[in-house]
């Protein structure tokens, strides 16, 4: 069977993942509640692309499990930020944000029968935003605090310079990717390769999260 240089870049995104979830379990028993939380998360990541793999080989539609990552990713990067920002407002506001978030994909879930080839870029631009919302508050915080000797061997540095990236690249990418859907077939793959790609750094800064971390 002949792929394109698209799709295999697209197919082989489950490297990245396959090495940060690698490095999870190696970190998992010793690591405190954060850490155990990201590996919980690309424990996930790694269940969803070996089932969306498996539909892509057989080629049937894998979009569904689309909302359910991002309902849980979204919830699992709000519990990780709770804890790591010790902020008590966003303790108490997770529960009531992760309810929210469900509600909001669940909508539109149910108000697009039949679109099986669109992906509901609402859920995923409201996770970019308070995502990078988070991702920047720690960022503060650590300048603020001035207590880390070297940023780099932080394990939520890279966490959250991975995720700033990636959510800040891909904010675009989502709200214009149905639309970009219909105009070009090309173009679509395109941006599904930069999609790609932008994945590829974003378990990469997980597994180095994951290493610096591992002394700790």
């Amino acid at each position: 069977m002949h792929y394109s240089r698209e799709q295999l870049i697209v197919l082989f995104t489950y490297l990245p993942v396959l090495v940060a979830a690698w490095m999870a379990l190696r970190r998992y028993r010793g690591a405190d509640h954060p850490v155990k939380l990201l590996c919980w998360l690309i424990f996930f990541a790694l269940l969803i692309e070996s089932i969306s793999r498996i539909f892509w080989f057989f080629k049937v539609s894998n979009l569904f499990l689309w909302p359910i990552y991002i309902t849980v990713e979204f919830g699992l990067l709000t519990w990780i930020y709770s804890l790591v920002l010790d902020r008590k407002w966003l303790i108490t506001l997770r529960g009531w944000m992760l309810a929210a978030f469900t509600g909001i994909v669940l909508v539109r879930e149910l108000g697009q029968p039949g679109q099986s080839v669109w992906i509901d870029n609402a859920g995923r631009s409201i996770e970019s935003v308070v995502v990078i919302f988070m991702a920047l508050a720690y960022f503060y915080k650590v300048f603020q605090e001035l207590k880390v000797q070297n940023l780099l061997l932080e394990p939520f540095f890279w966490v959250s310079a991975g995720l700033l990236l990636f959510f800040s690249g891909n904010f675009l990418i989502f709200i214009f990717m149905n639309f970009i859907l219909l105009y070009s077939k090309n173009l679509n793959d395109q941006i599904w390769v930069i999609h790609a790609l932008m994945n590829y750094m974003l378990y990469i800064t997980y597994a180095i999260a994951l290493w610096v971390g591992r002394g700790k």
